[in-house]
């Protein structure tokens, strides 16, 4: 596989105050960078049967066979379209005392930059389009409030491996 990678350009000012920006279903959401290992261009997945809808596949990332969520599909909003800027993240999940590469489908990466400490509110418990489980802060970023997720809500292993009904 010949995936073009992006490497996240960490600033050195405070690592676990940067957050890896992206668009998803046209709405601009945040994971906390150091849970980012890379950014892969998106490429074929091979499809697993039996599995959740929001559960796309796998793909092979220098070696690692790579579980790839659709995150507008695990909101329960639809399924993203693939276009030229659609990429992977792959975060690393951990599980028991283990840590596997997982991977999410979005539409673009917007940017990694920081977003002070102060500007982290409590996430809603209602009102947002997608379940409160799956958001860890509220971030202030230029003057308005995106939703910094939840990776490991939405990574959950029991969960993805669910058989589908």
């Amino acid at each position: 596989m010949n995936a073009k990678t992006q490497e996240l350009e960490i600033e050195n000012s405070s690592a676990e105050n940067q957050y890896l920006l992206f668009l998803v279903g046209g709405v601009l959401y945040g994971i906390e960078a150091l849970k980012a290992q890379e950014i892969v261009e998106y490429n074929s997945l091979t499809k697993v049967p039996m599995m959740q809808s929001f559960v796309k596949g796998v793909t092979n990332i220098r070696g690692n066979i790579v579980p790839v969520i659709d995150l507008l599909d695990r909101f329960g909003l639809g399924q993203t379209s693939i276009a030229d800027k659609t990429s992977i993240v792959v975060i690393n999940y951990a599980k028991d005392e283990a840590v596997m590469p997982l991977g999410i489908i979005i539409d673009e990466v917007y940017e990694v930059d920081s977003i002070d400490a102060n500007n982290l509110k409590k996430a809603p418990e209602f009102g947002s389009k997608i379940d409160p489980k799956y958001i860890l802060h509220m971030g202030k970023y230029e003057n308005e409030y995106i939703a910094i997720l939840n990776t490991n809500a939405i990574l959950n292993v029991n969960e993805l491996s669910q058989l589908a009904h």
